[in-house]
């Protein structure tokens, strides 16, 4: 272990924890790179290098909404650190043999094969689990033992013990507590056994502020007016706040996170000719139901105007844009001609048939 100044590393005075103990020998190819671009949340980054200077025996969960970086933080903690990690996306169908190992045969002779758990105890790196509530809690209480820093014993392994080594640390990401999801928001989210949560410190993220989010587009799409940022952000923040009658939610049934942000940002600058209308299609609201996107697209024309160019490349169909009153009025009264006239359809078909009459 090796100690580091994080004040100079983050370039901040105003951090927890000044210096910490980083595990020597990493391997180079374990170590994320790092992203110049990102911007540190001051107040996650503290509880971050809190629980990597002092777990006291406990590992972290960050818990937040789809794309609000929960994963790419740890990244790019452990990136600026030289903490080399192990890491693995779990699913409804993942084991602890998934985490621990599982024999297998290399070269016609039975070997066992270690897993990222068992590796990062060894070699003192961070395991990142991600969508944790997704696995099984049965299979979670496997790990109960080794989440306090406890030995592994691999009993698969003929019993082989396996000792955490210093800089050994686990954190998890889900979009739950653990606590499962009523709303079905995220399908597939499970509760998890209490005595496996009791384990962990909790950490909850939500999308970054207003000026995170124009500083985070302005360092990755830097050939965007400043304008334009602005209008994105502002975009952002009423679709994230909006209420929906006929959204079971009362909101988007799928959330506009910051990942969507910079991919909407990123289209319009690799290609300028390409409208914010057709980005925010592309990049967003084509996965909607029709009357979610269409509420989209009529925010999106009322802060960016109206898409009247002509579509660039067959780029697909044109974007809806808010109907001038004349527009609007022709619309309602095509609708209650329809209506009209298939009522009147509807009663020619059930009049009684008259040579049945007769």
């Amino acid at each position: 272990m090796s100690a580091v100044s994080l004040e100079s590393i983050f370039r901040s005075q105003r951090l927890c924890v000044s210096s910490l103990d980083v595990p020597s020998g990493q391997d180079p190819s374990h170590i994320p790179a790092v992203d110049e671009n990102y911007v540190f949340p001051l107040g996650l980054l503290n509880q971050m290098l809190l629980y990597l200077a002092c777990p006291l025996h406990d590992c972290l969960y960050l818990s937040g909404p789809s794309g609000c970086g929960k994963t790419t933080m740890a990244l790019q903690v452990a990136a600026r650190l030289g903490w080399g990690v192990e890491q693995l996306t779990l699913c409804g169908k993942s084991e602890s043999a998934d985490l621990i190992g599982h024999a297998t045969l290399r070269r016609g002779e039975l070997v066992f094969e270690y897993g990222p758990l068992v590796r990062a105890m060894r070699r003192g790196e961070i395991l990142i689990l991600n969508e944790i509530d997704l696995m099984p809690p049965g299979d979670l209480a496997a790990l109960n033992d080794v989440l306090e820093g406890k030995p592994l014993t691999i009993t698969q392994n003929l019993g082989e013990v396996i000792a955490p080594a210093p800089g050994f640390r686990v954190i998890a990401t889900a979009n739950t507590k653990g606590m499962g999801d009523p709303l079905g928001f995220y399908s597939g989210a499970r509760t998890l056994n209490q005595a496996f949560l009791d384990r962990w410190r909790f950490v909850e993220l939500d999308y970054p502020d207003e000026r995170t989010e124009k500083v985070i587009l302005k360092q990755n799409c830097q050939s965007l007016d400043d304008g334009l940022i602005s209008d994105l952000v502002r975009l952002a923040g009423e679709l994230r706040h909006t209420s929906l009658a006929s959204s079971a939610q009362g909101t988007l049934s799928a959330p506009f996170s910051t990942r969507v942000l910079l991919r909407v940002a990123s289209l319009k600058m690799v290609c300028p000719q390409l409208s914010v209308h057709k980005a925010l299609e592309t990049g967003f609201a084509l996965r909607l139901p029709d009357s979610e996107r269409e509420y989209v697209m009529r925010l999106c024309a009322d802060i960016f105007g109206n898409d009247e160019r002509a579509d660039p490349g067959a780029m697909g169909k044109k974007a809806p844009g808010r109907l001038t009153g004349d527009e609007e009025e022709g619309k309602k009264t095509r609708r209650r001609r329809s209506a009209k006239k298939t009522e009147e359809q509807g009663s020619l078909d059930e009049s009684p048939d008259k040579d049945t009459e007769a």
